[in-house]
């Protein structure tokens, strides 16, 4: 039987993978948007990074080490900096594999039975909601829904450009 932990690691690497599988052939097109409202390939990747606010790596050691009991979640920030906006593939992608490598150090120093248990608030400002989460449900409401969703937009900005 696959561990929660492994479980979570597999989502990891899948997610990292499929990231990294979205983005090849887009360092021309990165800001190309196919209308003024939506968001460009960067921008997609840069909320992924940053939501919640210091990233979901952060979030999750925080709760694991006990630092982080509450937090604040915001919908539809694209967490785009001036720094960023002049951002080459390349370094768009030391991001997305230093994100991927910290959140999975974190979960393998935690260990199996380092995930039990471990809950936070979260204050979901854009609804007005106050919830309770596991570590568990918010890699998987993470990884299972919300990443999910923006694989598809950027499949779809692919799909576009004819990628």
């Amino acid at each position: 039987m696959i561990s929660s932990l492994e479980s979570h690691l597999a989502a990891i690497r899948d997610g990292r993978e499929r990231l990294l599988q979205l983005l090849q052939g887009m360092d021309y097109c990165l800001d190309w948007k196919p209308e003024p409202s939506a968001w460009s390939a960067r921008q997609a990747v840069y909320h992924l990074l940053d939501t919640p606010p210091g990233g979901l790596a952060g979030v999750v050691y925080g709760i694991l080490s006990g630092g982080l009991t509450e937090y604040d979640l915001w919908a539809d920030l694209d967490n785009m900096t001036p720094e960023r906006q002049g951002f080459d593939l390349e370094r768009v992608l030391q991001d997305i594999n230093g994100f991927f490598s910290s959140l999975t150090e974190t979960l393998a120093a935690a260990g199996v039975n380092g995930l039990e248990g471990k809950t936070a608030v979260v204050h979901n400002k854009s609804r007005g909601t106050d919830d309770h989460r596991t570590v568990g449900d918010i890699l998987e409401r993470g990884f299972g829904g919300h990443w999910a969703g923006h694989f598809q937009q950027l499949q779809d900005l692919r799909d576009s450009l004819g990628l």
